[in-house]
């Protein structure tokens, strides 16, 4: 049985995405943090996005992770790493509610350790749970290919520029184009996620979403959360109006929308 590495386990709602298909925007779910993130760790020559807002979770391999005692009680223990997808299987458990809709891999980059998430996606949808990937890299399309069919609901992070997530800020978002078309073949309700920011171009957002619009798969604007290490400056009223206005050249309205991070706004977990 493949082990696995975790920041943390815990249960909310899901604090990102729109009225779109795909997104789980405002549903309970069980979100698994895994640790490592390829993009922070360079495999595209820079530290990953400028705005991360988990950078805790760019270790790949922490000692330690954290596991919430109880749904929504905010309240953790520390556990040894890595876990088994069994281990994962027993908090998930432990964790659910009659009120859950979806379980959530998230990071960090799930999609980074490939064997442990295989194992732990097939064993959660064994027992019954509907599993909901947030991903933004990998180059790794034929694994991608062979779980997808198991995935439920996705969000890819199509990488704006200004995150500065890449030296070859076009080679990535093909892939995240890539990765989005493998999903939506499959049968996963996917949508894609751009994070926008005051330094967003016109030109650089119309390039994602004329490549949405191509694959006709939904496109959510979402509000960059400023924090003390990133300094980065929210996007303007301006910008995100004009921005929704591009996406509708190429996506019908019901496919476009705009979201901020719920969860920081309400501070919840």
């Amino acid at each position: 049985m493949s082990q696995g590495y975790i920041q943390e386990i815990f249960s909310s709602f899901q604090g990102e995405g729109a009225a779109v298909n795909g997104s789980c925007y405002g549903l309970r779910q069980i979100f698994i943090r895994f640790s490592g993130c390829p993009l922070a760790l360079g495999v595209h020559g820079t530290k990953g996005c400028i705005w991360c807002d988990s950078p805790k979770s760019w270790s790949a391999t922490p000692e330690k992770c954290i596991i919430e005692t109880k749904p929504g009680s905010q309240e953790f223990k520390e556990y040894e790493n890595p876990l088994t997808s069994e281990d994962v299987l027993a908090i998930i458990k432990k964790l659910t509610t009659n009120d859950l809709h979806s379980v959530s891999f998230t990071g960090g980059e799930p999609l980074f350790q490939e064997s442990f998430l295989e194992e732990s996606i097939k064993l959660l949808k064994s027992n019954g749970y509907k599993i909901y990937l947030e991903t933004a890299f990998t180059d790794n399309f034929e694994f991608l290919e062979k779980i997808a069919k198991d995935i439920d609901y996705a969000c890819v992070d199509i990488k704006d520029r200004s995150s500065e997530a890449a030296l070859d800020w076009d080679e990535l978002i093909e892939q995240e184009i890539l990765m989005s078309k493998i999903l939506q073949k499959s049968g996963t309700k996917v949508f894609a996620k751009t994070v926008i920011t005051k330094s967003s171009k016109d030109e650089d957002f119309e390039i994602i979403a004329r490549k949405c619009g191509k694959i006709d798969i939904p496109i959510v604007i979402q509000f960059v959360t400023p924090t003390k290490e990133s300094k980065v400056e929210k996007p303007t009223w301006n910008q995100v109006n004009k921005f929704t206005q591009i996406a509708g050249k190429y996506l019908p309205a019901n496919k476009i929308g705009i979201s901020i991070q719920m969860h920081k706004a309400v501070e919840i977990l």
